[in-house]
């Protein structure tokens, strides 16, 4: 017959239970300090016998709606034993709920929220806003634009990217280690930086159209120049997702073909690219994602083509019409959305599988010359083209007023000095948006690959739906969500860190994971076995063995978020203006010189970024960008 449990035995049994009950009141009644406030305000004002009567209310300010997602956020966990046991990890996995809850979700959400609210703060549900876009023609215009450049743009970027992509991984062309850099050597530059060596290159007074070939009556800006400037930004992405499954295919497959009689072409046509239909699929749809979000390159080469983006952008900052602004953001995130959607669930088959046990891989295919020649012409044209546009940038900083004087001079790089700020608080907001980017992704990785609780898949989607929410949605998502009290963070450093943090997750997070699979998990066994506990183990065995992981997520998002424009254009204030917004409108108001020489700065800082992050992972310059 056993004892009965006195009551301090009672209380340590229930140790765990108190301790998780506590951390819980903390942490709600922390998020509802953070989204809820009370205010006193002014209810009555009334005179009487000359004097005045002020009566006063208390009235909650703030999102109780957002307090209550986080509270069931938070229950989710709950559900799970094992993370019961560790009130530790309970309350890792909750943070991360709530911060992916307020930082991506609800500033989305919001978009819509907005978006179909009544004009006049008229907060019921109406249709309002779309029935004044529709009235306009432009928004018709600017919607139909924007779908038939996103598919105009994705088809040929990945088409072009496919036959660069072959040629460089599996034909037998001269000098593929330059070419492999020289073709995707845009991603190392701001996005908009391209349309800029366009217009020195190829504008009104260009030193091909104008100066070379005395070309008066074509003009660069307009349809014709999106589309090639939106060519050239994303044929690397194109070249870089294909490099890799061509480099992985099964050589026997072909080799089949070929003793069945196959030639060439019918190789390549009945074999080859068929097998690499879901990358091209994936290639296909990330592009159209970029195109339909582009907002640089249309405000500086678009001309009187209207597009989903630059005409939110109008409606927010210049027109004064936040209404209208989300509504178009809703209009722009949509095909986004289903884009990403079809990508991620294409990802995700397990069909065309290529490469299994004993395959043999990474070959090279000696082609005959009517195929091999015209292959490398490509390929090294765009290469050299590329060579061209960055030349032109640091060319252009270097003469007195390009088009004009090509006098060399020195004046418009000590004009750097008077964007000495700009350039000081992009680095301030990149380095920490980079290391609280790539901590918050090692830590999801490590949740969704080492744990199992109610909600994992949905805490993987949301730290990854980032990547398919154009920029601008993004500004103007943040904007709607915390420029209210008792936020208030808009024009702040802190809600420009926030977005770009969680705006380049997916990077940091997808590195995570890949690095986490390669990871025994028999090594955190062993020091559990031990007796350490689950923290001590992730920060004694797991991090270092993802330390290279964390500084190419770190890295990374510091590049991306010192190129990054359409968010920061919206985020930024006076005091908080990023040097990428400076550039921007240095090359807005028509200084060419000058502009180049912000461009030229930009891009020797990030080509140094991505020297130390290949040192730290031995990795090559091609290698580093496929961790996107």
């Amino acid at each position: 017959m056993t004892e009965p449990l006195t009551f301090s035995d009672r209380i340590r049994n229930r140790r765990p239970l108190l301790i998780i009950a506590g951390i819980q009141i903390v942490l709600l009644a922390f998020i509802a300090t953070r989204v809820m406030d009370i205010v006193i305000v002014e209810d009555s004002r009334e005179v009487v016998d000359g004097v005045e009567t002020i009566t006063l209310r208390r009235e909650l300010i703030g999102d109780p709606l957002l307090f209550a997602l986080a509270a069931v956020g938070m229950a989710l966990p709950l559900s799970s034993k094992n993370l019961r046991r560790e009130p530790v990890m309970l309350l890792t996995v909750q943070l991360m709920i709530v911060a992916l809850l307020i930082f991506v979700l609800w500033p989305v959400g919001q978009i819509f929220v907005e978006g179909f609210e009544g004009s006049g703060g008229d907060k019921r549900f109406s249709l309002e806003n779309y029935q004044r876009l529709f009235n306009r023609p432009m928004v018709a215009r600017a919607s139909r634009n924007t779908v038939l450049l996103g598919i105009t743009s994705a088809t040929l970027s990945t088409l072009i990217g496919a036959v660069v992509a072959y040629t460089l991984t599996l034909t037998d062309i001269p000098w593929k280690r330059i070419l492999r850099v020289l073709v995707v050597l845009t991603l190392v530059s701001p996005p908009f930086a391209v349309s800029f060596s366009f217009i020195l290159l190829f504008g009104r007074r260009g030193l091909i159209t104008y100066d070379l070939l005395g070309i008066r009556a074509w003009s660069i800006y307009g349809p014709d120049g999106i589309i090639m400037v939106q060519l050239i930004s994303n044929i690397p992405l194109a070249v870089l997702i294909l490099m890799g499954v061509f480099s992985s295919m099964d050589r026997d497959l072909e080799d089949a073909a070929e003793d069945l009689g196959a030639k060439t072409f019918r190789l390549l046509r009945t074999i080859t690219f068929p097998l690499v239909t879901p990358a091209l699929l994936t290639a296909w749809l990330l592009n159209f994602i970029s195109s339909i979000s582009d907002f640089g390159n249309p405000m500086l080469i678009g001309g009187d083509f209207q597009l989903l983006a630059p005409q939110a952008y109008i409606q927010r900052v210049e027109l004064f019409d936040p209404q209208l602004s989300a509504a178009l953001a809703v209009l722009l995130v949509i095909p986004a959305l289903v884009a990403f959607a079809l990508q991620h669930w294409i990802s995700n088959r397990k069909s065309y599988v290529t490469v299994t046990g004993g395959a043999r891989t990474g070959h090279i295919r000696k082609l005959p010359g009517l195929f091999k020649w015209p292959l490398f012409g490509i390929v090294l044209f765009l290469a050299m083209f590329n060579l061209l546009l960055y030349g032109s940038i640091f060319v252009g900083a270097a003469v007195k007023a390009w088009g004009f004087d090509f006098s060399l001079t020195l004046k418009n790089v000590s004009g750097l000095l008077i964007a000495i700020r700009e350039l000081r608080n992009s680095l301030f907001v990149a380095a920490i948006a980079g290391v609280l980017g790539g901590l918050i992704g090692i830590i999801l990785a490590s949740l969704v690959t080492r744990r199992r609780f109610a909600g994992r898949g949905a805490l993987d989607f949301a730290g990854t739906l980032m990547y398919a929410i154009p920029g601008t949605v993004v500004g103007i998502g943040y904007i709607i969500a915390f420029n209210a009290a008792p936020y208030l963070l808009t024009g702040t450093f802190g809600i420009i860190i926030i977005a770009f943090a969680f705006r380049r997750l997916p990077v940091g997070l997808r590195s995570g994971v890949a690095a986490e699979k390669q990871i025994d998990p028999h090594l955190e066994e062993a020091s559990l076995d031990l007796g350490a506990s689950r923290p001590r183990t992730f920060a004694k065995v797991t991090f270092p063995l993802l330390r290279t992981a964390f500084l190419a997520g770190v890295i990374y998002i510091f590049i991306r978020s010192m190129t990054d424009l359409s968010a920061a254009i919206f985020l930024s204030s006076a005091r908080t203006q990023l040097f990428t917004v400076r550039m921007f409108n240095v090359m807005v108001r028509g200084s060419p010189s000058e502009a180049a020489a912000f461009a030229a700065l930009l891009i020797v800082i990030i080509m140094l970024a991505l020297g130390l992050l290949g040192r730290l992972t031995g990795k090559s310059f091609v290698d580093l960008f496929r961790i996107t």
